[in-house]
C-alpha cells in the first residue's frame, strides 16, 4: 500500500474522480468540501493506491475533521501511520461506520491515544417530494442584508448540533464560504420577518446537500424548516440536480420525523470519533 499526500483539489481531482464521483451521495461531504477555495494549505488531501490500483481517499474538512467514508478499513493503519507525523493533532474522524471505527481504532493502536465516539448523523436522499400545506408565511433568498443575522443564526447551530463554544468570526467565514463555494442561502419568512433558513450546496456530479437547516427555538413547531427544505429540494430539482441528500441528528426524532415526512429517505450513517493522539 502507497499512502500520498495532495497539495491542492486540482492535484487529488483524478483520486476525486476514481473514489468519491462513483457515489456522490455517499460521498455529498467529501465532494463538497473539495469546493473550498482557496484550498487551506494545512488541510489533508490523502490517497492508497495498491501498485496502479486507487484504493481510498480521505479529506479534511474546514473544522479540521478528516472524512474518511473513502478509505476501506484494512488501509485505515496505513493512512494514520502515514498522517501521525504530518498531523499529530488531528481533532476528529467522520465517515460510515465500519471506516471510522477502523481509523479510530487504529490512531488509538499507534498513537497511544484516545478515540471518543461522538454523534451519529443519518445521511438521507430525497425520494418523492411531499411538501407540507398550509404552512405561514413564504420563501425568498437571503441577501447582504442578512448577513448580520444570518452569521448568528449559523453560530447558534454550531453551537446546538455539534456542542462547540460560540465564534462568530468562525460562523461569518463559514457564511462566506457558502457564497465561495457556489451555494445559497434561503430564508422563510413570515410578515416579512426571517424565521427559518437553509444552505443548498452548488450541485456536483448530479448531487446537491441541503444543509444546515436552522430555526430559533421561538419559531419552532410552525412547520417552517419543513416548509423551506422542500423548497430547498425543488429549487435543486429545477437547476438539473438528479440526487438530493441532507444529514440530520440520528437522536433528534423531531427533524429525522420532519425529513421522512416530506419524503427523504435513510440511506446511510454517519458516525463521528474524537481524537485525543497526544
Amino acid at each position: 500500500m502507497t499512502v500520498q499526500l495532495f497539495g491542492s483539489p486540482a492535484a487529488f481531482e483524478p483520486v476525486a474522480h476514481a473514489v468519491y464521483r462513483t457515489d456522490p451521495v455517499l460521498f455529498t461531504n467529501e465532494l463538497t468540501t473539495l469546493r473550498i477555495s482557496p484550498w487551506p494549505a494545512d488541510r489533508v488531501l490523502l490517497s492508497v493506491t495498491d501498485g496502479a490500483a486507487q484504493v481510498g481517499a480521505a479529506v479534511q474538512m474546514h473544522s479540521s475533521a478528516l472524512l474518511v467514508s473513502g478509505l476501506p478499513p484494512e488501509v485505515a493503519t496505513a493512512a494514520v501511520t502515514a498522517l501521525v507525523d504530518v498531523r499529530p493533532d488531528l481533532p476528529e474522524v467522520r465517515g460510515t461506520p465500519e471506516a471510522a471505527t477502523a481509523f479510530a481504532q487504529s490512531w488509538q493502536e499507534v498513537t497511544g491515544g484516545h478515540a471518543v465516539a461522538g454523534t451519529t448523523d443519518l445521511l438521507y436522499r430525497l425520494g418523492e417530494l411531499t411538501p407540507p400545506v398550509g404552512v405561514v408565511g413564504e420563501w425568498r433568498p437571503a441577501r447582504d442584508a442578512d448577513t448580520d443575522l444570518l452569521t448568528v443564526w449559523l453560530d447558534a447551530f454550531y453551537v446546538e448540533a455539534f456542542g462547540s463554544g460560540s465564534d462568530l468570526d468562525a460562523a461569518r467565514v463559514g457564511l462566506q464560504a457558502i457564497s465561495d463555494a457556489g451555494g445559497q442561502v434561503l430564508l422563510w419568512t413570515v410578515a416579512g420577518k426571517p424565521v427559518c433558513m437553509a444552505r443548498l450546496h452548488a450541485c456536483v456530479a448530479g448531487m446537491a446537500r441541503i444543509g444546515p437547516v436552522y430555526t430559533p427555538p421561538e419559531h419552532r413547531g410552525h412547520g417552517y424548516a419543513a416548509a423551506l427544505t422542500s423548497v430547498a429540494a425543488r429549487t435543486a430539482f429545477d437547476r438539473g440536480v438528479r440526487d438530493v441528500v441532507l444529514f440530520a441528528d440520528a437522536a433528534n426524532p423531531v427533524s429525522n420525523r420532519v425529513y421522512r415526512r416530506i419524503g427523504f429517505v435513510p440511506v446511510a450513517e454517519n458516525v463521528r470519533y474524537l481524537l485525543n493522539g497526544q
